[in-house]
């Protein structure tokens, strides 16, 4: 991984536990606008915008409701719910290198100039001297309640379900997928921030003592057989000025919250139907996410149609150094797999092999379902040792270890080592 990272302030030891403890947690306003589909409804344009207010309509604790899902690091890093902060590095962006999206590495470099990677002619003008973007990714309940007791939350445990107990990985159709990509003000030489008023414009939140601007939302929904794959930008030309732009990417498309339906990176209007979405779901939802459209959709590989089955994101997927003409969301997740030695193909196509359309099939693997999220964001074991401080005895273990393992989103399986005596022992904590 590329280890640049931004300075941020330690957050508190108890995120992982909030995040537990608020993952089935209420929107805060009860209405049928921050309720998940529970099934497609008649555009995929509309069942994406309808996840896309329910997903960031407010909880009871003032959180996105999102934010309160099981974090991807936190998962896979046991420490790193232990005072680190909420972002990650882009996995997509190290997809070659290590599956292991630590948050103490902190965030990722931003494509400057120069990175050859024929991005060039798509650099931002008003980037700083060493920009950063930071990067998150949750998984809702439904998707943890089917991967954990499969044993799906490390590496060798689906290893072991796809190879030796003959399984196929086919999450529920509540499932959904949630990664969200933050850039500071400190990226751009002509961008002012104030998380303590309102943007009409771009969402801001302030995390860790910095105030960050949303500049982009990828959405996985299990509701159709190969995933509904949606992305979203703002239209804020300082923080995305290549939003819909058919040279790199694709032009937006979007029948039913757009108007016009097509764009090439110019500001569209909501259509009736969105704007009555955006009402409905009232002060739940901040109003910047009107300012939000949606850049398209796949279902099947072919899509979109417009684009020739090409579905990028201008923010994500050009940070990731994703080359033009070369995105789609469908096609790269189908390269989700893992072979009877546990190797996955390293987060897209293989060398060679097609980025656009129809995927390869790749000889000796299985699928993950097209999750990335298991095969970046689980540990190869799924029990680990965890830093407990001093234990003493068998009973002082089962006063400590519970919660030692709780936090890290794990549970004790009875099992403690003392390190250094006196001083540090460890729980051998499971997913």
């Amino acid at each position: 991984m590329i280890n640049r990272h931004i300075s941020m302030a330690a957050l508190l030891a108890v995120f992982c536990i909030a995040l537990t403890a608020h993952a089935a947690e209420k929107p805060a306003a009860a209405n049928d606008a921050c309720a998940f589909p529970t099934a497609p409804l008649a555009t995929q344009e509309e069942t994406a915008w309808r996840i896309f207010v329910a997903m960031n309509c407010k909880a009871s604790s003032g959180a996105l409701t999102w934010e309160t899902w099981t974090t991807q690091a936190c998962l896979n890093n046991p420490s790193d719910c232990k005072g680190f902060g909420r972002f990650h590095q882009s996995q997509l962006r190290n997809g070659s290198g290590s599956d292991d999206p630590k948050r103490t590495q902190g965030c990722s470099p931003m494509t400057v100039s120069g990175d050859k990677h024929l991005l060039d002619p798509f650099v931002p003008t008003n980037l700083s001297t060493k920009p950063v973007f930071c990067e998150e990714v949750t998984v809702n309940q439904p998707e943890m309640d089917y991967a954990r007791p499969k044993g799906l939350l490390s590496a060798n445990g689906q290893t072991d379900y796809l190879f030796s107990q003959k399984g196929t990985i086919t999450f529920p159709t509540k499932a959904i997928e949630v990664k969200v990509d933050w850039v500071p003000a400190s990226s751009f030489t002509n961008a002012k921030f104030d998380c303590t008023k309102r943007n009409g414009q771009i969402y801001l939140e302030e995390i860790e003592g910095v105030c960050y601007a949303m500049a982009s939302v990828h959405i996985s929904s299990k509701l159709y057989p190969n995933w509904l794959w949606a992305t979203f930008e703002p239209q804020y030309a300082i923080t995305n000025p290549n939003r819909c732009n058919l040279a790199l990417y694709n032009a937006c498309y979007d029948p039913w919250g757009s108007d016009p339906a097509e764009s090439d990176g110019r500001n569209t209007n909501t259509t009736p139907a969105l704007q009555a979405l955006f009402t409905d779901a009232g002060t739940a939802l901040d109003p910047a996410f009107q300012n939000y459209r949606l850049t398209g959709t796949q279902t099947e590989f072919n899509q979109p149609e417009t684009s020739n089955a090409m579905l990028g994101n201008s923010f994500t997927e050009f940070n990731a150094q994703v080359k033009p003409q070369e995105a789609s969301c469908i096609t790269c997740h189908a390269y989700a797999q893992r072979d009877a030695n546990g190797n996955t193909p390293g987060g897209g196509a293989p060398k060679g092999d097609a980025k656009i359309g129809t995927p390869s099939i790749l000889t000796g693997h299985k699928s993950l379902d097209f999750s990335w999220f298991l095969g970046f964001g689980v540990p190869t074991q799924a029990c680990q040792d965890i830093n407990a401080g001093p234990i003493f005895s068998n009973n002082d273990a089962k006063t400590k270890c519970p919660a030692v393992c709780a936090v890290a989103l794990r549970t004790w399986k009875g099992q403690w080592t003392t390190t250094e005596p006196g001083v540090q022992s460890v729980c051998g904590c499971c997913l």
